[in-house]
């Protein structure tokens, strides 16, 4: 498998690290769940109980093996470097896999849980803005709402500075994902995106 980074991304990787040691160290507290932090939104969504009386349902999302087995991925632990590992350094357990599908690399893919992940996102998203090289493209960044669905956090970009590959995080519920994407497998990765953020 070729390493996904260029040799000046690893060095924007590292950066990015130190770039956003600052961010983490002086953010206090989370904010409330319903608060807008600098374009990240929370999920407001209310459901009705049995009662009928409404409340905010937490779900911490589909099962990420179990999506990636029913839609026939193969995969395996990776240890191709994620972004969102370098960003979060209390503790959390950040998840990481490669993947392939008919026998053929269809990318890499990291995770992590926890009730810091808008706050994870907001230093990432910070951190990378200062990053990118003037070789960036597709530049994605903003907040979907969608009726009935919780609300998503993405940033979406090409930077052959960064990376060769097409990265996207995405934000939702409590998890903060990190997608690598080769060329040519856009359609496949976002159809696997869309089933793990629903």
């Amino acid at each position: 498998m070729s390493k996904t980074f260029s040799a000046a991304g690893l060095l924007i990787a590292a950066m990015l690290a130190i770039g956003t040691a600052d961010f983490m160290l002086t953010e206090i507290k989370l904010p409330p769940s319903d608060t807008v932090l600098d374009g990240v939104q929370a999920d407001t969504g209310t459901n009705q109980n049995q009662a009928g009386q409404a409340g905010v349902i937490k779900s911490s999302g589909p099962d990420v093996r179990a999506v990636l087995t029913a839609s026939k991925f193969n995969f395996s632990e990776a240890d191709e470097e994620s972004l969102i590992s370098l960003v979060i350094r209390d503790g959390t357990k950040v998840e990481s896999l490669a993947l392939s599908k008919d026998s053929d690399r269809a990318g890499f893919m990291a995770w992590a849980q926890s009730p810091r992940v808008k706050v994870y996102f907001m230093a990432l998203k910070e951190a990378l803005h200062t990053s990118f090289t003037p070789l960036v493209r597709e530049l994605i960044d903003e907040t979907q709402r969608t009726p009935g669905k919780p609300v998503i956090n993405l940033l979406s970009f090409m930077d052959e500075g960064i990376s060769s590959e097409r990265l996207v995080f995405i934000r939702v519920r409590e998890r903060l994902f990190e997608f690598h994407v080769p060329e040519g497998k856009d359609d496949m990765m976002f159809e696997l995106i869309e089933k793990l953020t629903e």
